[in-house]
């Protein structure tokens, strides 16, 4: 039986990897956009049951584009978002741009849910560009879509995450490492499975208009 027809946004990236096959081993049809096929197709087209994952190659800014590909969609889930900013991607553009276009035009078409991953704590990082858009993007989310579901992850990780790996293999090789804020910092870390089985549970049971903080089990500090 074929379920709901997904559109994704971010489906290359850890998170992405792991819902779209979830959703495709539950016979969800899930489309996926991404700006480089090229680059990215080969990886997406591994990570779902053959004829249950399209990948659609798009300018992610281009409303006319994005108005045809959101069209007839039961669910759009907003996976973007960046650590550092670059040249060509902006935390302004990916966290708050981006976003705001997305919900106006799924509830121009009328689809049944939005979930947009945000991020956790963000709220009390008034000096941090990145907290700032997060929540900036949050706020547009639930203006254009009210029945919008935002989730809130602590620190997500997994073998292939940028952030975790990242630290392990500087201490790998650093011969000291700076303990910012005294190490007294905290984090509730969670395992991208448990983030994804969160956003099947939303789906599944039809969840709209929640805010939803997502945290693993154990606090632990620097």
């Amino acid at each position: 039986m074929i379920g709901k027809n997904i559109l994704v946004f971010g489906g290359s990236g850890q998170i992405g990897r792991h819902i779209i096959r979830r959703l495709t081993n539950k016979n969800h049809l899930v489309t996926v956009a991404t700006r480089n096929s090229h680059t990215k197709g080969s990886i997406l087209k591994t990570q779902g049951n053959p004829g249950y994952i399209e990948i659609v190659e798009t300018n992610v800014f281009d409303e006319k584009k994005l108005d045809e590909l959101i069209k007839g969609k039961d669910i759009c889930i907003n996976l973007v978002g960046i650590l550092y900013e670059s040249k060509n991607n902006s935390f302004k553009n990916i966290h708050v741009n981006f976003p705001n276009i997305i919900s106006r035009i799924s509830k121009k078409n009328k689809l049944k849910q939005f979930i947009h991953v945000s991020a956790l704590g963000i709220e009390a990082a008034k000096d941090s560009k990145y907290a700032l858009s997060k929540l900036e993007g949050e706020k547009v989310v639930i203006s254009n879509f009210p029945n919008a579901t935002i989730l809130k992850p602590s620190v997500i990780y997994s073998v292939d995450d940028n952030f975790t790996t990242n630290l392990m293999s500087l201490i790998n090789v650093m011969p000291f490492f700076p303990l910012y804020y005294n190490g007294k910092t905290k984090f509730s870390p969670i395992h991208c499975s448990d983030l994804t089985d969160t956003i099947y549970y939303v789906i599944s049971n039809n969840i709209y208009s929640k805010i939803i903080e997502c945290v693993g089990p154990e606090v632990l500090t620097f």
